[in-house]
């Protein structure tokens, strides 16, 4: 199973992400997971993060086309992957936090991007209301947030647009507002099953019954 995962900061993108991980290590599918896309890298050292932090605008979608090409390749090497904002973060980020030129190409090359993709890979477009993120925001801040209060109601927009204009054929669309974390799961295994290969089906049917 190949799954990628987009939504706006707080949207419940990282949790739904565990909580697939756990259910995947059920059900003979270990997840390579990548949930590093935001600028900058929570998973880097402090040092790091503040060293990207300060690259120029240029430099950060530099690197950041770069990464997305070679996870791209992972998406292949790997029977179970899943890529957490990916280039539709980016594409949306970019220019509104990151600096990037009004110009710039992360839209045109995430569309590109997604013509190499596999075939079987499903988009996952987790949403929330705007006064439920503002609430996670104010409840568990991140460290390093990209996003601001005010822009949330654009946000949440742009990541439906970049949903709609998605080419991937395989989409589920989530609203976490009033979900648990189990909920959420269970809603994409419900509509994702439609969307699987027969190989998953079979190791999902083996494991249900172990």
């Amino acid at each position: 199973m190949r799954v990628i995962v987009i939504g706006c900061e707080y949207a419940g993108k990282t949790t739904f992400m565990k909580k697939l991980l756990e259910w995947g290590g059920r059900h003979d599918m270990k997840f390579h997971a990548d949930d590093h896309f935001t600028i900058p890298d929570e998973s880097l050292s402090k040092e790091d993060r503040d060293v990207m932090l300060a690259l120029s605008p240029a430099f950060k979608e530099r690197f950041q086309r770069f990464q997305m090409v070679y996870h791209l390749r992972l998406l292949h090497n790997f029977r179970d992957a899943i890529e957490v904002g990916f280039y539709s973060e980016d594409a949306i980020y970019g220019p509104m936090y990151y600096g990037y030129s009004p110009d710039f190409l992360a839209v045109r090359h995430g569309r590109e991007l997604e013509k190499e993709l596999p075939a079987d890979t499903i988009l996952v477009l987790l949403v929330a209301s705007a006064e439920t993120i503002a609430r996670r925001m104010e409840e568990a801040p991140h460290e390093y947030q990209a996003i601001k209060k005010q822009d949330i109601p654009a946000l949440l927009e742009k990541f439906e647009d970049e949903f709609r204009a998605s080419i991937i054929h395989a989409k589920i669309r989530i609203d976490t507002t009033a979900l648990s974390p189990d909920q959420v799961l269970e809603e994409f295994l419900a509509h994702a099953r439609g969307y699987l290969t027969a190989e998953d089906l079979l190791r999902i049917i083996i494991n249900e019954k172990e």
